[in-house]
């Protein structure tokens, strides 16, 4: 009544915990993130999860930080991966929001700022999608990645505003609810469809409750180094659709069939039909299944130099890279092989699962 009286400016503070799994133990990353600091009116803690307990960088990460009380460092036993990391962090959370940050990016100085603003704008909100940029790619790969559009959920918050279907863990921040919804761990280790299933169960949740959905946080950014330096690598993109496949029969209602096999499915039938000449002893069908397979290796880079120059060469030329000339071509021709990699992962997953019957169905 005394503050109402006197028209003070107050408001209720918030509290956000900001869980980051951690096994590379990076201090050139984590020591800027543990430098943020939030508005006097949001309460902020870091959980730093250490899922490599054999890490030399340990002792040096406890001698700076531990005696820090808006810090908290938790080393697992064993590596257990990021998913049941960022659960034991959210078990270690009592705050009313949770930021979930990589242990690789360089945030803006300002993400809490921007955070808190959002926050306070859309209280019923089930959580919010940040931006995970990426550098400029200065090579032939990283503009492939692009390309392939692997990555074109990292700056989903510029692309879509209102109830963001789901948004990298890079940069992600949710209610901290009572709600039973973790990181399921059937997802592989290294990532691969589980911020996709964490985001649809925690707005399901939110919807019932009477909130609403994601949204997006345009201004909440950080800037994802490319992995590896850059360096040529398909595992990760293979990896990362081995675990989103399962998504198909987790999420029924958001999947349709797909009438034209993609490349893995189509190099499916080539392997089959490889496997039935070998045991027929069948020079002429191998010769086939061959031939038939790097027809469609052609055909996708055909396909895919056709939409990035022509189909969709305004959109290709938005991608944010200073490769020109011969090796943006290159670059055209690799994006294919990053698509089909992601593409394999994706159906061997499904056969590993016993899932055989769901090829040919897309997830949305």
């Amino acid at each position: 009544m005394w503050l109402s009286k006197r028209d003070t400016a107050a408001v209720r503070k918030l509290t956000l915990d900001v869980v980051i799994p951690c096994y590379r133990v990076q201090m050139s990353f984590l020591e800027p993130i543990l430098q943020l600091r939030p508005s006097n009116a949001c309460n902020v803690m870091f959980i730093i999860i250490v899922d490599d307990p054999q890490s030399p960088r340990i002792a040096e990460l406890l001698c700076k930080y531990a005696h820090r009380p808006d810090i908290r460092i938790r080393i697992n036993a064993q590596n257990l991966g990021a998913s049941a990391s960022r659960n034991r962090g959210m078990h270690e959370s009592a705050a009313e929001w949770i930021h979930f940050l990589d242990d690789d990016i360089s945030p803006r100085s300002d993400i809490f700022v921007e955070a808190e603003k959002l926050i306070r704008a859309y209280p019923k909100a089930a959580g919010f999608i940040g931006n995970a940029l990426f550098p400029p790619a200065q090579a032939i790969f990283p503009t492939a990645v692009h390309l392939a559009g692997v990555t074109y959920f990292w700056d989903i918050a510029n692309k879509i505003s209102d109830d963001v279907p789901w948004g990298v863990t890079a940069n992600l921040l949710a209610r901290r609810n009572r709600d039973g919804v973790y990181y399921n761990l059937q997802f592989p280790k290294t990532g691969g469809g589980e911020d996709i299933d964490f985001c649809r169960r925690k707005r399901q949740y939110s919807l019932e409750h009477g909130g609403e959905g994601f949204r997006a946080a345009p201004n909440v950014v950080v800037t994802h180094p490319w992995w590896y330096g850059g360096k040529r690598s398909y595992r990760r993109f293979y990896m990362w659709s081995i675990g989103d496949g399962a998504l198909v029969k987790m999420f029924p209602e958001h999947t349709y069939v797909d009438h034209a096999p993609n490349s893995a499915e189509q190099l499916l039938f080539c392997a089959f039909a490889s496997v039935v000449a070998v045991l027929f002893n069948s020079l002429r069908l191998i010769v086939l299944a061959g031939k038939l397979g790097g027809a469609i290796i052609l055909a996708n880079i055909i396909h895919d130099l056709y939409r990035h120059f022509w189909r969709n060469k305004d959109r290709t030329k938005s991608i944010n890279s200073t490769v020109g000339g011969t090796r943006w071509l290159l670059a055209v021709v690799e994006s294919t092989f990053v698509r089909m990699a992601s593409e394999m992962g994706r159906v061997i997953g499904m056969l590993m699962r016993g899932e055989a019957m769901l090829l040919g169905r897309r997830f949305d």
